[in-house]
């Protein structure tokens, strides 16, 4: 779930996260509710690795954009590209949770009536398998790639059998968020998180500081870290210290490989936090996203909070946070390395679009250096370094800083066009893992099973 990370937020608390509604758009009905589009999806045609074309200059004058209804941002570049171009865009907006059942129906039908669409990392990898977008990646290097602080980390969950399928316009990806005044409360120092990401196996520091937070304090009960794992949420944090291991969820194939050594140690860490040292609200298996755990945060009561780059702005309200002023934010902890779990979205062009090289000047529009400077301006991240880490930018969003930096290290999550199905696995059998009912080793062979077995069902 990437968001807005200043006070113009347009994807608040009432909106849903992204990575939540992928699972029940209502527009697909009880078939997409049970995971049956994306099986349906993932079992279609397989995508093609030949005959990438680069973007060309047949221009129509004619372009249609469908964004998400949080995309100001974007749909601000609609009256730029007819200055330019002579060309104003029909926009058409669409939620988040509709989206997938809205591309679906348009081709399924062979049409499109889009000339660049939206996208979420799952759906730009169903859009890939089903040959419905066309390849980015010459557009990759024609463009965005020219700009050497590109964050060329946040293409992983678009790449589908070698080629992409799809240009970010924004990243985000989980980070440790720490509340500062906690710390100084048992004599830790406040500052110390900052450079966790950057030392090997800090992730022991950050248990003990774990630890030391933990307990009741003026007869309140305080606990060093807190997190969203219910379902298949919990996949941010395994699959954070996945990559920290050095371990992935998939192959380049897209074959289940997080039933290894890395997976295994990972569910080993998660359990000692929530069992063994018991340093994590114990709550945090019923919080099925941001907004579930953020309360405890927000009252102060909580001391580390893996999540999202907007609620460093959220911590700043005083109306909602009693830690303002005291958050602290910073890429995760280290193993062998600092990890995160991408959030990016990202813009495509139709492989059916009627005006696909309008579509692609648009993209490049988009991706211009001018372009995300005013895209970061307005709260959401740019997909260049350089534009994050601007001074006059930090100024407004210092926690820009954090997102460049986060891409220095692996964010991928294992994105394929079935995700969305066999997370739901994976989610599960972790939480048998958590709960004791089966062993780490024992939860991810049984994931891997079932999830093979799902594939060829």
């Amino acid at each position: 779930m990437t968001a807005n990370y200043g006070g113009k937020s347009v994807w608040q608390k009432k909106d849903v996260s992204r990575r939540k509604v992928l699972g029940f758009g209502a527009a697909a009905g009880g078939l997409l509710a049970t995971g049956g589009l994306a099986s349906l999806l993932a079992s279609c045609s397989t995508g093609d690795d030949s005959g990438v074309a680069a973007p060309g200059t047949d221009f129509t004058g004619e372009l249609t954009l469908l964004l998400g209804s949080h995309m100001a941002a974007v749909k601000g570049l609609a009256e730029k590209y007819n200055t330019l171009h002579g060309v104003l865009p029909t926009v058409q907006e669409i939620t988040t949770p509709d989206l997938r059942s809205k591309l679906t129906t348009s081709f399924l039908a062979k049409t499109s009536p889009y000339d660049a669409a939206f996208a979420t990392s799952t759906i730009a990898q169903e859009m890939g398998k089903n040959n419905w977008a066309r390849p980015t990646d010459k557009f990759l290097d024609q463009t965005p790639r020219q700009n050497a602080t590109f964050l060329e980390n946040a293409m992983a969950p678009v790449n589908y059998r070698g080629n992409y399928y799809g240009t970010p316009w924004t990243v985000g990806a989980p980070l440790l968020h720490w509340n500062k005044k906690m710390f100084q409360e048992v004599g830790l120092d406040p500052e110390a998180p900052a450079n966790w990401h950057s030392t090997k196996n800090s992730w022991d520091t950050f248990l003990e500081y774990a630890k030391e937070l933990t307990g009741v304090r003026n007869g309140v009960q305080k606990y060093g870290f807190t997190d969203a794992w219910a379902a298949d949420h919990k996949l941010y944090t395994f699959g954070s210290l996945l990559q920290m291991h050095g371990g992935k969820f998939l192959d380049e194939d897209g074959e289940p490989v997080f039933d290894s050594d890395a997976g295994e140690e990972s569910i080993i860490k998660m359990f000692d936090l929530l069992n063994t040292y018991k340093v994590v609200d114990p709550a945090v298996e019923t919080y099925k996203w941001v907004f579930d755990a953020s309360p405890g945060y927000m009252s102060g009561n909580r001391g580390m909070f893996f999540t999202w780059p907007f609620i460093a702005g959220v911590a700043q309200d005083p109306k909602t946070s009693k830690v303002v002023g005291m958050s602290g934010i910073a890429p995760q902890p280290a193993v062998d390395t600092s990890a995160s779990v991408d959030g990016s979205e990202y813009l495509f062009v139709p492989t059916l679009a009627s005006n696909p090289d309008e579509g692609w000047r648009f993209l490049a529009l988009m991706s211009s250096k001018e372009s995300q400077k005013a895209i970061a301006e307005t709260g959401w991240a740019s997909i260049y370094g350089e534009v994050n880490t601007d001074p006059a930018i930090l100024k407004t969003f210092p926690y820009y800083q954090a997102i460049a930096d986060s891409y220095k290290y692996p964010v991928d999550g294992g994105f394929a066009p079935d995700r969305d199905v066999w997370g739901k696995i994976l989610g599960n059998e972790i939480s048998e893992a958590l709960a004791s009912k089966k062993s780490g080793k024992e939860a991810l062979r049984n994931a891997k099973k079932l999830m093979l077995e799902e594939r060829k069902a």
